[in-house]
């Protein structure tokens, strides 16, 4: 991958990760809500993903580190996702 085509990348991943935040900043206020679990783990989710696209596109990670890395991401947000109503 060329340089250029890499730089764009990253600034996409971080515009990506700011816009995020300012959604979930803005939908709080919006709603006077303070942090809580759900928000936590937008947030998380949020810089999370951008963050596993500058590594794939920036360093020499194996295929099978990153596919562990995004494995987790899943199995976090998919074993969480239930559990909210039960509490």
């Amino acid at each position: 991958m060329e340089p250029l085509a890499k730089l764009l990348a990253v600034i996409g991943a971080i515009t990506a990760m700011i816009t995020g935040l300012f959604l979930i900043f803005s939908r709080l206020k919006a709603k006077g809500q303070s942090f809580g679990p759900s928000s936590l783990r937008a947030i998380g989710i949020v810089l999370f993903v951008p963050t596993l696209l500058i590594l794939a596109i920036v360093t020499e990670f194996n295929t099978e580190a990153l596919a562990a890395l995004f494995g987790t991401l899943v199995g976090y947000f998919l074993a969480h996702s239930g559990s909210s109503t039960n509490q």
